[in-house]
């Protein structure tokens, strides 16, 4: 059994950029929204969506977000050229061999898990703000 709130504080330290807690608080915050409504895929989408100044820190969210998916062992680690949208369109899909009900779980889990690291996040940006 592995304790994921540990894991889920040290990605939530890992996502924000400390020369920039205003811009890592504001992208958290509409990250988070968008898992919360609308799934992890979407969640992905939005990430892989942003331009300009916010790509950097939404690079910094997902590399985070996905050591902590490492960790938990709900994920394995994204190859080289895999793009960020095309990760987390595999997280919502059935791995070989399992079952629907425990691909839903793991699903949801996993949607817990990075919701928590994206609130933490949040207190994270706010108290380096």
């Amino acid at each position: 059994m592995i304790n994921l709130e540990p894991l889920a504080a040290k990605a939530a330290q890992g996502m924000v950029i400390p020369n920039n807690p205003k811009g890592s608080l504001n992208l958290i915050n509409k990250a988070l929204m968008v898992l919360a409504e609308q799934g992890l895929f979407a969640f992905g989408l939005f990430l892989n969506s942003r331009k300009d100044q916010e790509d950097a820190l939404a690079r910094q969210i997902h590399s985070a977000v996905n050591r902590l998916l490492v960790d938990a062992s709900l994920a394995a680690a994204p190859q080289n050229s895999q793009p960020m949208a095309d990760y987390y369109k595999a997280l919502t899909e059935s791995r070989p061999n399992e079952p629907d009900v425990q691909a839903l779980q793991r699903l949801i889990l996993t949607k817990q898990v990075v919701e928590t690291a994206l609130t933490y996040g949040r207190y994270q940006a706010k108290s380096l703000n």
